[in-house]
């Protein structure tokens, strides 16, 4: 398999979830961050985290900060994530593999399953989609995109990603439906206690 960088997605604000950092928070005693972190290092040849700043993230990953364009405003949303890693010198590999910081529960095939998919198809980008839904921040993007995420911060400016899936070839990887939800993302304290039950039943 080509060499492939892995970034998990950690500067959003945490608002629903009532506290700082949510990569912080504490599932099963460990931070989310580090059961992401476990489960996706041994899928990717290189792993970092998308942060702000540095006091951010008491955190041993490599930090990709959320950079700012020439016209002084800092991008928002995790769009900007994305862009800030496929720009950074450090991240060489042809792909890059994101990953939310909330998503605790990553296949241990995820990367696998999607490079397939993306080579086969010679596709710009393969996301996750989970009982019909699109899940855009557990996707793999071949680094051409560059340009094409750019032009898309500056033209929709709340981070989002699906004007720019439909704009590049997207292709979509149905995952088989399971008992828990591989894909579940911890927004509040409410999921953060269910996503302790399913470790800790």
């Amino acid at each position: 398999m080509t060499a492939i960088d892995g970034l998990i997605l950690a500067a959003g604000r945490s608002s629903r979830m009532g506290s700082g950092n949510k990569g912080q928070a504490l599932l099963a005693g460990r931070p989310l961050l580090e059961h992401v972190s476990e489960r996706l290092a041994p899928q990717v040849d290189n792993l970092f985290i998308n942060g702000l700043q540095d006091d951010d993230l008491a955190w041993s990953l490599p930090l990709v900060k959320g950079r700012v364009k020439d016209s002084g405003e800092a991008f928002q949303g995790p769009l900007s994530g994305l862009w800030s890693a496929l720009t950074d010198s450090r991240l060489q590999s042809t792909y890059l593999m994101i990953v939310p910081c909330d998503g605790p529960f990553i296949p241990d095939n995820l990367v696998a399953e999607l490079y397939a998919q993306i080579i086969t198809g010679n596709a710009d980008v393969v996301c996750i989609r989970y009982k019909g839904i699109q899940q855009p921040t557990f996707s793999l993007w071949h680094k051409r995109v560059t340009s094409a995420v750019e032009k898309a911060l500056l033209i929709n400016r709340d981070g989002g990603f699906k004007p720019l899936l439909k704009s590049l070839k997207t292709l979509h990887l149905d995952w088989p439906e399971q008992l828990v939800n591989p894909f579940f993302n911890i927004n509040t304290q409410d999921d953060l206690k269910r996503a302790e039950q399913i470790l800790c039943p």
